[in-house]
């Protein structure tokens, strides 16, 4: 897990939105290996093994198989996210983290951020692996762009990436039934809804 990563980073339990902070056990320059994330509000300590950071059982992950879904790469995700220049940070989630990797290429300066990744997506330079199975783990309004698999294309991912978006920024869904309120609708088809927080 990317350090700097620990500055937008939130508690998931069910407390009011504080700052988390990160206590490394081994570095790889400016990634975290081992450690440990814990919250200050309610005492609550996450491990970071093998630099994935854990915000619920440590040790569980998917499936390598990904069900196939709408056909798109990262070129184009990265269009459908605006994503053209260097900075902040991108989240995929849940099947939608399979173009981490290709994300990260296709967008250089951007961390992108993988939560609940298939099997074989692992942490790099520019890419953290966060499994949180109760939202994400991030504070509000942070994120320059979010993509849901079209496994978390639930009401609940749906709010939580809308919360954790900053206005004006990008959505983009696998599930081109979407409906995210306080998102305004771009485009809609071929399987994918693609919308802006609202200011």
């Amino acid at each position: 897990m990317f350090i700097e990563l620990t500055e937008i980073l939130r508690c998931p339990r069910d407390h009011a939105e504080s700052y988390v902070v990160a206590s490394p056990i081994a570095m790889d320059g400016r990634r975290i290996v081992r450690g440990v994330v814990g919250c200050p509000e309610c005492g609550a300590e996450f491990p970071i093994v093998e630099g994935v950071a854990y915000f619920g059982p440590p040790g569980r992950r998917r499936a390598a198989g990904v069900a196939p879904g709408p056909a798109y790469d990262a070129a184009a995700l990265a269009a459908f996210l605006h994503v053209d220049g260097p900075g902040g940070y991108v989240a995929l989630v849940g099947r939608a983290a399979r173009h981490a990797a290709e994300l990260g290429a296709a967008a250089p300066g951007v961390h992108v951020v993988a939560v609940n990744p298939p099997a074989g997506v692992a942490p790099g330079p520019m890419l953290s692996v966060l499994e949180a199975p109760s939202g994400l783990p991030i504070k509000t309004a942070q994120l320059r762009a979010v993509t849901l698999g079209a496994d978390c294309a639930s009401a609940r991912w749906l709010a939580e990436a809308a919360r954790a978006l900053l206005p004006g920024l990008r959505l983009a869904v696998e599930d081109e039934g979407a409906d995210v309120d306080g998102v305004v609708e771009l485009a809609r088809g071929a399987g994918m809804f693609v919308g802006t927080r609202a200011p």
